[in-house]
């Protein structure tokens, strides 16, 4: 590919590039391809779309004639919003242009770029409605994904992909922000099967060239183990321009490639939580009963529901159901939470509802029970003192089962709050050092499946 991106497309391909390249397109003794996601991530302007443009070019001009693409129709580049798509879309409109290849090819700017024989196309997707439907893609490129700050174009976008042979998504993207949840999850993902916390997975390739230590300092070395093409596409100079207005954590997470996170004494070390992961969906082959934990963040920026269920094999499965994202002009509203709810009461045997009685959502969901009869529970301060120390009993026996990213990424962040004497706690929201919405809603939905009230005493 290398070769072709040089010679017909005038890209000169760097040794990082190359390898990225090779581990994505990696393939069976039929030709069909191992990985069905990739993901590649360097500091800024290494010339990852330089990468991005030669596998569209080249499989628009070449691969697809090889057996395992013949049958792809469609290509996309994904990201947030058109004009980040774009980027990569109107350079390789470029390259073609410019090239021997232009007779090859229907080019055009705003409907899409097309083989003249009209078999193939590629063409841009947005997280605007619609943007994706109506569409089977054998490759998809999404360009930044740190910008993608919920799972709905994902869950949109992936099934496009699962009727085709050998389908390829290339994600790209420098290290994110805290809300940067799909592109920290594929990143979790990577780093646990580097260090062999989880098994390989072969369907999943990562390419990510970062710092070993986050530094402010402006250290040549750690800075060339996070840029790839420092020297060349990158020159020293402008390393060193940049460094002198960049802030601390732009430079950990640009230029060192590296998550500049905010970190509180960890509430379970990964190990103990790791034993608790399970690869499958925690929930396969469970019919219930089910319980739902409910927590709204503070100012209705943010809600989750977690449901939890017993397991055949006697562990407590739990699972987000609902991640609700609101913002200072649209808040989270009680009846998005409420109809949620509803609906999951309407196909499931559900057992019980808990929430905190003094939390936001409690009169909400008071009217609610009265209006629909749904077994709503609410959890006074020693009720939710022992969910904690009842998830304490769950974690450290192994008993829970998860396999969650948005757990996964906000438990870094909870703090636990001291109550009382005997080593008593709950979950210090103020304390915490981000959004724990989810962790609190699963505490409390673990808690509501396992829990067995007093036997009354008759004298």
């Amino acid at each position: 590919m290398a070769a072709f991106a040089y010679k017909r497309l005038g890209l000169d391909l760097d040794p990082w590039q190359e390898h990225a390249l090779t581990g994505a397109l990696r393939h069976d003794a039929s030709g069909d391809l191992i990985a069905r996601q990739a993901l590649w991530s360097t500091g800024r302007q290494n010339g990852k779309t330089v990468g991005v443009r030669a596998l569209i070019g080249w499989v628009l001009a070449e691969g697809r004639t090889l057996p395992a693409f013949r049958g792809w129709a469609s290509m996309l580049s994904a990201a947030h919003d058109s004009r980040q798509a774009r980027i990569p879309y109107n350079q390789v409109l470029g390259d073609l242009a410019n090239s021997e290849l232009a007779s090859g090819f229907t080019l055009t700017r705003l409907v899409g770029i097309r083989t003249v024989d009209g078999r193939l196309t590629y063409d841009v997707a947005t997280s605007q409605p619609g943007s994706q439907r109506g569409t089977s893609n054998g490759l998809i490129t999404w360009d930044e994904v740190l910008t993608q700050r919920d799972w709905d174009m994902w869950e949109a976008l992936t099934p496009t992909q699962v009727a085709q042979r050998s389908p390829l998504m290339v994600m790209t993207s420098t290290a994110g922000h805290a809300d940067s949840i799909v592109l920290r999850s594929m990143y979790d993902r990577l780093v646990r099967i580097a260090e062999q916390d989880i098994a390989p997975q072969p369907t999943f390739y990562g390419a990510w060239w970062a710092a070993s230590e986050p530094t402010t300092a402006l250290d040549w070395e750690q800075v060339a183990r996070a840029n790839p093409a420092l020297g060349d596409r990158l020159p020293r100079a402008a390393i060193e321009s940049e460094y002198a207005s960049a802030t601390p954590d732009g430079w950990i997470r640009e230029r060192l490639n590296l998550w500049p996170d905010v970190t509180v004494a960890t509430a379970y070390a990964p190990g103990v939580w790791g034993r608790c992961r399970v690869p499958e969906y925690p929930l396969s082959g469970v019919d219930g009963p089910f319980a739902l934990g409910v927590q709204v963040a503070v100012g209705w920026m943010r809600a989750s529901i977690v449901v939890a269920a017993v397991r055949p094999d006697g562990r407590v499965a739990v699972e987000v159901l609902h991640d609700f994202r609101g913002s200072e002009d649209h808040p989270v509203e009680a009846d998005q939470v409420t109809a949620a709810i509803a609906t999951f009461a309407n196909t499931h045997p559900l057992q019980v509802i808990a929430y905190d009685a003094s939390g936001a959502l409690a009169p909400s969901a008071a009217r609610h029970a009265l209006a629909t009869g749904l077994p709503y529970d609410p959890l006074k301060p020693g009720a939710i003192v022992a969910a904690c120390m009842d998830l304490d009993e769950l974690i450290g026996s192994v008993r829970l089962a998860h396999n969650d990213p948005l757990l996964d990424y906000q438990l870094p962040l909870a703090a636990k709050r001291p109550v009382g004497t005997d080593g008593a706690w709950r979950w210090g929201i103020r304390a915490s050092a981000g959004d724990v919405d989810a962790i609190v809603a699963m505490t409390y939905a673990a808690h509501a499946i396992t829990y067995k009230p007093p036997v009354p005493m008759v004298y």
